[in-house]
């Protein structure tokens, strides 16, 4: 009987570790795959949904944001950048593509102490991580804007 409840006790304890890593937010989890200080992975997410929050039609981001509620919070932790090449960039990406537009992220990257390629190792983790959050539909949303094989 003592074998059963400690081998009940060990399999809801591996459930709940388990829950509790699929419930990791995406700095935890950008920060375990990237190797990034928790303050990286905050503005690198942050720059990302901020040029996705220009590029994205206003009902589509609603709906990544409602999908991922700490996005409004990592906007705010991104890097300052000057308003006009956040507009430029976001009517860049959605003129020529999001290749041009995600390049431009590289900037913000540099100023939170990443190299600009970084941006491509974080763009599928936070898309993976939305596509989790919020469906496929939402998840596709945000590729489309960020990964040019996304359309």
């Amino acid at each position: 009987m003592k074998r059963i409840l400690v081998v009940s006790l060990v399999a809801l304890g591996l459930a709940a570790f388990a829950s509790a890593a699929d419930d990791a937010s995406l700095v935890q989890t950008l920060t375990s795959q990237l190797n990034v200080t928790p303050d990286q992975a905050a503005g690198g997410a942050g720059a990302i949904f901020n040029y996705a929050k220009g590029a994205l039609p206003s009902n589509e981001y609603a709906k990544v944001e409602g999908a991922v509620p700490e996005a409004a919070d990592l906007v705010k932790k991104a890097p300052s950048t000057d308003s006009t090449t956040s507009a430029a960039a976001g009517a860049l990406g959605k003129a020529a593509g999001s290749t041009a537009g995600v390049a431009s992220l590289g900037s913000s990257f540099q100023k939170l102490g990443l190299s600009s390629d970084m941006v491509g190792k974080f763009v599928p983790v936070v898309v993976d991580y939305v596509d989790k959050k919020g469906g496929s539909e939402v998840g596709g949303i945000l590729k489309k804007v960020l990964v040019s094989d996304g359309k």
